[in-house]
């Protein structure tokens, strides 16, 4: 975390939280340049480029055909900086972010889960696993889903597809071997699989 994220600070006795707690800011849009290229990546998911300390650019490898969408010009302040608190156990249960500031209004909450955290993936995709990634992985992801919320928060747009988070949707997608959508790292049928579907 601290070769990626090196404004973070650890406080491993915050809370009386298990395992680690880092806080600090991270201000995924720093430049103008390319942010239309890197706005369209993003809408039609294609790679990105995460810098260390949370920036997120247009790929510099990237050769894809873009496209200026009209919401592009509805953005009235891309630079935005959050403070974030970001939470690991350190085992299958996926790391969790919180944004502290600034504070998203309740009409403007949007892909987060019960207790207030980000949802910035569909973890039955395997898009972090434990075994392979880290908490500064998940920062990673956490920093693109900043750029989707302040499009949003602006426009009214959610770059990007959106994964329904219905009961229904969800037991008809996951697959029963699959990640739990709740990020606990468990299979979908060891989790909220039989709950989803009495639901």
């Amino acid at each position: 975390m601290q070769d990626y994220f090196p404004a973070f600070s650890l406080d491993l006795r915050e809370n009386g939280q298990k395992g680690a707690v880092w806080k600090g800011k991270v201000q995924p849009i720093q430049t103008a340049e390319s942010l239309a290229e890197l706005l369209d990546d993003i809408h039609c998911e294609r790679p990105v480029w995460v810098l260390a300390g949370g920036e997120v650019r247009h790929h510099h490898l990237c050769n894809s055909t873009h496209t200026h969408h009209a919401w592009v010009d509805g953005l009235t302040n891309p630079f935005i900086v959050f403070d974030l608190e970001a939470r690991y156990g350190g085992h299958k249960q996926h790391p969790k972010v919180f944004v502290r500031n600034p504070k998203m209004p309740l009409p403007k909450t949007k892909h987060t889960f019960g207790d207030g955290s980000i949802c910035p993936y569909a973890p039955w995709e395997n898009v972090w696993l434990w075994e392979r990634d880290t908490a500064a992985d998940y920062l990673g992801h956490a920093c693109v889903w900043l750029i989707k919320w302040l499009v949003w928060d602006q426009t009214g747009i959610w770059v990007g597809p959106e994964m329904s988070h219905d009961k229904s949707f969800l037991s008809r997608t996951i697959g029963r071997n699959n990640q739990c959508w709740c990020g606990s790292g468990l299979k979908y049928k060891k989790c909220h699989l039989i709950q989803d579907q009495m639901k």
